[in-house]
């Protein structure tokens, strides 16, 4: 529970609105769960938010503020990013792939973690040294992202599913956050084969609650592209 709290006050302070309107333009939205819009499991307004993250304030969702982020550090026995047992600062270890990353972003990474007395250290390699990393189990805190070979909220939830975690399969597994839920793998498992409906749908929003209890992403974004046609093109979407 200790540690769950850590990663929700992590997940406050790592503020999505703030990053995409400096380095977007505010063409993004942040990550409330694992399943993007336009896919069946996500779901806009008051329902969508992530509680453990945002509150319901006069029909928009807002950020918690950093000083609950703080009680929480506090709770999870880390007051001021420091361990209340040995008094050492807490550090986190990012791995990120050098060719996808700039100096801007990690500043303003380490800055976004400052409120809470955490420490930063980035981990920058190449794409084969990082992926070594994440099929060993060698990270900590890895910068990713994921885009759907189908529109079905399984491509997305297999991604936190524990027999694909690559320490378990011994393989190149997708689970690189190595999320082990026996909940989770017993939700997941039944709904995979089930078809499109009301049952399947409930089984889906109980492994987001459980993504978004246990914290186990720092959330990021579901980007948006903008696209300019001329008004002759038509049949596209």
């Amino acid at each position: 529970e200790d540690k769950r709290k850590l990663r929700q006050a992590l997940q406050i302070a790592y503020n999505m609105e703030e990053y995409l309107a400096i380095f977007a333009k505010g063409n993004g939205v942040p990550a409330q769960t694992p399943i993007p819009p336009g896919i069946p499991g996500h779901l806009e307004g008051e329902a969508g938010i992530n509680p453990y993250v945002y509150d319901w304030v006069d029909g928009q969702q807002r950020r918690k503020s950093i000083e609950y982020a703080r009680q929480l550090m506090t709770e999870a026995g880390y007051p001021n990013g420091r361990d209340a047992e040995t008094g050492e600062p807490l550090k986190i270890f990012l791995d990120v792939q050098s060719q996808a990353i700039g100096t801007t972003s990690m500043n303003w990474m380490k800055r976004a973690f400052e409120p809470l007395g955490v420490q930063v250290e980035f981990r920058p390699a190449d794409w084969n040294r990082t992926r070594e990393k994440l099929l060993t189990g060698n990270s900590q805190i890895y910068s990713y992202g994921w885009l759907a070979d189908y529109p079905d909220p399984e491509n997305f939830l297999f991604l936190l599913y524990g027999p694909e975690s690559p320490l378990v399969c011994k393989c190149d597994g997708a689970n690189n956050s190595n999320y082990e839920n026996p909940e989770y793998d017993a939700l997941f498992a039944e709904m995979r084969l089930l078809h499109p409906g009301p049952e399947r749908a409930k089984l889906v929003a109980k492994m987001v609650e459980l993504f978004r209890r246990d914290a186990v992403w720092l959330n990021a974004y579901f980007p948006k592209e903008i696209y300019l046609n001329n008004s002759w093109v038509f049949n596209t979407k």
